[in-house]
């Protein structure tokens, strides 16, 4: 995700709690404050209940007895729902950054 989003500075997670920072800057990691509001009712509209910590981290906890499936449909979701924020912000989203060191999430 990381590396497809610009406004994504970093995602971490427990098990299957997860957290994203939206930042407006990777570097200076600037709270992306906006977009955090933007892309949780983007995905509340999608049928994706997620929280926002401290206005710029979108969390994820979903049930224990969330399937696999269940989990990639809410990853997709909010995938689609970051891309949507980038094209209304005017970044192009889906471009491999520079700075991602980590594996690709499988298809």
């Amino acid at each position: 995700m990381k590396r497809r989003h610009p406004l994504v500075g970093d995602v971490r997670g427990l098990g299957l709690l997860m957290g994203v920072d939206l930042v407006e800057d990777r570097d200076a990691k600037t709270p992306a404050l906006d977009a955090g509001e933007s892309i949780l009712y983007r995905a509340l509209d999608k049928g994706l209940s997620l929280k926002l910590t401290m206005g710029s981290v979108l969390t994820l906890t979903p049930p224990l007895t969330i399937t696999e499936a269940e989990m990639d449909a809410a990853i997709d979701i909010l995938d689609e729902c970051l891309a949507d924020e980038a094209v209304a912000r005017g970044v192009e989203a889906g471009r491999p950054t520079t700075d991602w060191t980590g594996p690709a999430r499988a298809a």
